[in-house]
């Protein structure tokens, strides 16, 4: 996944799974740590991923599930950063061979999105880096109408090598 040429696309959840664990193979995991791909929370959030472009993109679908959203069935806006940062936490660690932690998630909600409505969120590289990677963020309804953005600034963490 990390060797891969800049115009590769990997399609379909599966395929990018699998792709991640054999990358994430070769990156150091803090110690007492064991590697869950998916993480718990990408499938609690029912996250499914659907494109990725190695150092520069990926991109999940969810259908908002009943308990996201509020009284009347609009989606809980902290669920929709919570899909932001579980997408772009992915793509920061591949793209900077290296753990790496939010330090700062800034989310606009432009429209609302109902539950049982499906999005398709996209995460791309905004700027590479040793220490910070700064990634944005998109959130399209199945109308193709944009719902919500968000910018992140994450913190790479450097994980001595044993």
């Amino acid at each position: 996944m990390t060797d891969a040429a800049p115009d590769t696309v990997i399609k379909g959840h599966d395929e990018i799974v699998e792709q991640a664990i054999a990358a994430f193979d070769h990156l150091p995991i803090p110690p007492g740590i064991e590697l869950q791909l998916p993480p718990a929370s990408t499938v609690a959030l029912g996250l499914r991923y659907e494109e990725f472009v190695p150092g520069r993109s990926l991109s999940a679908t969810v259908e908002i599930p009943a308990q996201y959203g509020n009284a009347m069935g609009i989606l809980q806006g902290g669920f929709l950063a919570a899909m932001f940062d579980d997408l772009m936490a992915p793509l920061s660690y591949i793209t900077s061979k290296n753990p790496t932690t939010s330090m700062e998630l800034t989310t606009h909600f432009m429209r609302p999105v109902f539950v049982g409505e499906r999005l398709t969120l996209t995460a791309t590289i905004r700027k590479p880096g040793q220490s910070v990677i700064y990634i944005a963020a998109e959130a399209h309804n199945g109308k193709n109408k944009l719902v919500a953005t968000a910018i992140s600034a994450l913190q790479v963490i450097q994980v001595p090598k044993s």
